[in-house]
């Protein structure tokens, strides 16, 4: 694998609250409603496989006769048909790992009773991988419930009005800008959601086209009176960032969202982080992980430099709330000591949807892939509102490669040299098998390096495998105690 760095999604969400008054708060549900409906009908469009332009068409005329809105009711569908397809996508892939642990521990358990259960469970877990594999084969994706399945069944058991169900099937709209767009008072970046900024008062407000309804259209034309204007609050820590992007003139997303009785406004846009790697300044790299995010930093010639890990441990058992609040704690705590180590690029692990799944609870709760898109994600933002460049490389044996390779020679922990292998990577490294782990390997002739380390891979897991087996305590264990269990009966 030739060694090499890309760019992960550049957008920021700024978070904001509309504060309408009731004539201007019952327009917004209302074309809420409306929306949504466009959405739902795009969605069974699009799983029926017709085409974008026809489904804009037939929108245009049935619920509003306004070209943009139809294609963002088209595109906020389209966007939940790629949600599900990667939910698949992931579903799949962790009942594989599921079942492969299900299988290894049948393999090492006497006890009747305990086989019987593991034999319950891999029937269940081989029942749901053939339901969602199915999906991936007919190239499909299962029918989605607007307004949530929980939510469903409640109404079906009388415990949920049909009032609170209209009320979560319509509480959203959502509009794609473009940088030659103009809204109501002229600033560019959307037509249909103005942002605009009054530099006399310092606030912002939203002006939010409505269109009539079909049969009402006199003309094609925007006319002032179909335009709701409400007040807009933006957080002090984005009121900067927002106004030198509107200040630019470029496109950001708008969606508005009926939350608890609140209207929250979720404005997205592009940081614009276009910078290539720079191979003459100092890379880091970050390797994260359940418990702890790791950090090394490498000069230009490859050579470590510094590394500091940043533990919280809490992150996986807080709820929804507090696990967001961590992770841009976390995430500031990162770029901040970045900053203070001057350092102008950074790079992650592209995410996998590959985890290392367990039969128990525990272990499935603290690898999960949200836990660790949402820190990710959360860093990625924070490094580029300080101006860093970030980039993501292949995760393929970095852990292998850093604690083999680096983590006796540079006295570091297996995450803190695998963050040294990520930042070496981003820089264009190749990492070289060392000379007294090749001759063990016994590579056959023409073999490179990264398939050797591939084969490393594979003795490990399956060294790994033996050892939980045969009862060895494996904790205080140092790669060259690996390399003796591993080749003890080879060599």
């Amino acid at each position: 694998m030739r060694p090499g760095a890309s760019k992960p999604i550049d957008m920021i969400t700024v978070p904001g609250r509309i504060y309408p008054d009731a004539i201007a708060r019952e327009e917004l549900v209302s074309f809420m409603g409306r929306f949504q409906a466009a959405k739902r009908s795009a969605y069974q469009a699009l799983r029926r496989g017709k085409e974008a332009g026809e489904i804009v068409k037939a929108l245009h005329e049935k619920f509003f006769p306004n070209a943009r809105w139809c294609q963002w009711a088209v595109e906020d569908a389209k966007s939940t048909i790629e949600s599900q397809q990667e939910l698949v996508k992931m579903y799949v892939s962790d009942l594989k790992a599921k079942i492969e642990k299900s299988e290894e521990k049948l393999e090492r358990t006497r006890d009747r009773l305990h086989r019987q259960g593991i034999h319950a469970r891999l029937n269940k877990l081989r029942a749901r991988l053939v339901y969602w594999q199915g999906f991936l084969e007919r190239d499909e994706v299962p029918p989605a419930v607007f307004g949530g399945k929980k939510n469903l069944l409640l109404l079906q058991e009388g415990k949920l009005s049909k009032e609170e169900w209209r009320e979560l099937r319509s509480n959203s709209f959502y509009s794609v800008g473009q940088a030659n767009m103009k809204g109501l008072e002229g600033q560019h970046g959307n037509a249909n959601t103005e942002i605009v900024y009054h530099d006399l008062t310092g606030n912002f407000h939203l002006n939010v086209y409505i269109p009539p309804e079909p049969e009402n259209k006199t003309g094609r034309r925007r006319k002032k009176e179909e335009w709701v204007t409400v007040p807009l609050e933006i957080p002090a820590r984005y009121r900067n960032l927002l106004l030198q992007h509107l200040l630019k003139g470029e496109a950001y997303t708008v969606r508005v969202v009926r939350k608890d009785g609140r209207l929250e406004c979720l404005i997205s846009f592009s940081l614009g982080d276009t910078a290539p790697v720079d191979k003459d300044s100092v890379m880091a790299g970050i390797d994260l992980n359940p418990e702890v995010a790791a950090v090394t930093v490498v000069s230009p010639d490859g050579n470590f430099k510094a590394s500091r890990c940043f533990w919280c441990p809490e992150l996986v058992h807080v709820s929804h709330e507090k696990r967001e609040w961590l992770a841009g704690n976390l995430a500031k705590e990162i770029a901040a000591w970045l900053k203070d180590m001057c350092v102008k690029q950074v790079a992650l692990e592209e995410l996998s949807f590959a985890q290392d799944h367990d039969t128990n609870r525990y272990f499935n709760r603290i690898t999960h892939n949200f836990c660790k898109k949402l820190l990710f994600n959360r860093i990625v933002v924070a490094l580029r509102k300080r101006g860093v460049a970030v980039f993501t490389v292949s995760a393929r044996f970095t852990s292998l490669i850093g604690y083999f390779k680096y983590a006796e020679t540079c006295g570091l922990s297996a995450h803190q040299a695998a963050a040294l292998v990520i930042a070496r990577r981003a820089l264009g490294y190749a990492e070289k098998v060392p000379q007294d782990i090749m001759k063990l390997l016994s590579p056959k002739e023409g073999w490179r390096h990264f398939r050797l380390w591939g084969k490393l891979f594979g003795l490990f897991k399956a060294a790994r495998k033996r050892a939980a087996r045969e009862g060895y305590l494996i904790r205080r264990w140092q790669p060259e105690d690996w390399l003796v269990f591993m080749f003890a009966k080879t060599g």
